[in-house]
C-alpha cells in the first residue's frame, strides 16, 4: 500500500498462515536466501475476517527504486517480490488504474486483475466495495483473486484503498489494509509536487471534522500541480435508483472548486461507466441541472462509477453536462503529466490477449488492449488552470 509519500514511504502486508513470521527481508538487490542482511522482525498484527494480517511501514525509501522482500517463518521462506517506489520529480509523468466496485463476479474481477499485472501502473487506485456483504471467505476469495495483479516476475503494484458502503465498517480498512486514519480518509502524493490524491469515505458524517480535512489537505498541497479526491459514492449518479449524496455536495464539492488544482474526481458505486464534462456547483439558471452547471474553462471532470466486476446497471440518468455513460465491464486508466492528465476507460474482458507494458515505455498503449470508445472520444484530456 502507498500511504504518505508514494516516493520514500510503502506498507507491506500479508496474511500469516498457521505459524508465527520471524523476519521480513527487503534490499534494493534480488535476494539471495543464503546472504540475507537488511531483515525486520516487529509486524503490526491485526486478525480479521479470518485472516493473520502483519504489516510492515516502510520509511526513508529511495525514489524511484526496487525494492525486493520475502517473508521466512519456520517453514522457510515466501516467494520473492518487489515493488517500485516513484519517482520525486515532478516532471516525471505517472501512470494509474482507477477503479472499484469488485463484489461478486469472481471470474470478471480475475480479468481486470490480470490486466492491472500487464499495465504495470505506478499504483491502483481502489475505490471501495471489494466484497458483497464483507465476509471472511468472501475477503479470503478477494484477495486469492487480487494476486493476479502481481506479475510474472514477482512485481507487486502497490495500492491505495478507500472505502465503500459494502465494506461495513471503518475498522475493516483498517484490519485489512493498515489504512493512516480510523476514519478512512487520507491523502497520499506522487511524484514530488506532480499529484496529490485525496482519498474520502462516503460513508461517515461529510461535514465537519471530514469537510476540515479536505479542506487543510488541498490547502497544504496548493502548490502541487494536481490534487485529485476519490471517494466511493458518486455526488450524482448516473444510475436511476442510487440517490443523490447530498451531503457530499454541500459540503465536498464547494472545497474542491476553492482550488485550482483539482481538475478531477474519482467516483464509483452505481456499476456503470461514466465521464462527465468540466462542470461547476450551480443553483439556478437554463444549464443548471442536478446543482451542476458545464464550465469547460474551470470546471472539474467526474469519472467513474465502479465497473470491476460487479454486476453492471445500465447508465439510465444522463445529464446535460455528461460526456458520455454506458454499462460496460471497465476500469480507469490515468496518465498523469505536468500539463495534462488523459483518462481512457478499458474494457478488461480480453486482458489474456493483452500484451505487457514495457515500464520503460509505459505510456505506449500495449498491443491489444480494448479502450471504450463513445461518441466523444475514448481520451478526457484535462489541463491545468493557469
Amino acid at each position: 500500500m502507498f500511504y504518505g509519500d508514494a516516493s520514500t514511504t510503502a506498507t507491506i502486508g500479508w496474511d500469516q498462515l498457521n505459524v508465527e513470521a520471524e523476519y521480513l527481508y527487503i534490499d534494493t538487490l534480488p535476494l539471495d536466501t543464503t546472504h540475507l542482511n537488511n531483515c525486520i522482525d516487529k509486524f503490526i498484527q491485526r486478525k480479521d475476517k479470518g485472516m493473520n494480517n502483519h504489516f510492515v511501514e516502510l520509511e526513508n525509501l529511495k525514489a524511484d527504486t526496487r525494492y525486493y522482500f520475502c517473508v521466512k517463518d519456520k517453514n522457510g521462506f515466501s516467494k520473492s517480490f518487489y515493488f517500485h517506489t516513484v519517482p520525486n520529480t515532478p516532471n516525471t509523468p505517472l501512470a494509474f488504474v482507477a477503479g472499484g466496485d469488485s463484489r461478486t463476479r469472481s471470474a470478471v474481477r480475475r480479468q481486470a486483475n490480470l490486466l492491472v499485472a500487464k499495465l504495470k501502473p505506478h499504483a491502483v487506485l481502489f475505490d471501495g466495495d471489494y466484497t458483497a456483504i464483507d465476509t471472511p471467505n468472501e475477503w479470503i476469495q478477494w484477495f486469492d483473486d487480487w494476486s493476479l495483479t502481481v506479475g510474472q516476475d514477482g512485481r507487486i503494484t502497490p495500492i491505495v484503498p478507500s472505502r465503500g458502503n459494502h465494506e461495513r465498517t471503518n475498522k475493516v480498512m483498517v484490519n485489512i489494509f493498515n489504512v493512516p486514519s480510523k476514519r478512512v480518509y487520507y491523502s497520499t502524493q506522487f511524484g514530488g509536487g506532480l499529484l496529490n490524491l485525496v482519498v474520502l469515505n462516503s460513508e461517515i458524517w461529510k461535514g465537519g471534522a471530514q469537510t476540515w480535512f479536505l479542506r487543510n489537505n488541498l490547502e497544504k498541497h496548493k502548490d502541487f500541480t494536481w490534487s485529485v479526491p476519490m471517494y466511493h459514492r458518486p455526488m450524482r449518479p448516473h444510475v436511476k435508483h442510487k440517490k443523490e449524496m447530498q451531503t457530499q455536495y454541500k459540503h465536498f464539492v464547494p472545497v474542491f472548486e476553492a482550488y485550482k488544482n483539482v481538475r478531477l474526481a474519482i467516483e464509483c458505486d452505481s456499476h456503470t461507466c461514466k465521464s462527465t464534462w468540466p462542470i461547476l456547483k450551480c443553483e439556478e439558471g437554463e444549464n443548471c441541472e442536478e446543482g451542476f452547471v458545464r464550465d469547460d474553462s474551470l470546471g472539474i471532470v467526474y469519472v467513474g462509477e465502479g465497473c470491476w466486476g460487479a454486476p453492471p446497471r445500465a447508465a439510465d440518468d444522463q445529464k446535460s453536462w455528461t460526456r458520455n455513460a454506458d454499462m460496460n465491464d471497465s476500469f480507469k486508466y490515468i496518465f498523469v503529466y505536468p500539463n495534462k492528465i488523459e483518462v481512457r476507460t478499458i474494457l478488461y474482458s480480453n486482458a489474456q490477449e493483452v500484451e505487457e507494458v514495457d515500464p520503460e515505455n509505459r505510456f505506449v498503449l500495449p498491443q491489444g488492449i480494448q479502450l471504450w470508445e463513445p461518441s466523444n472520444g475514448a481520451v478526457v484530456t484535462i489541463e491545468p488552470l493557469q
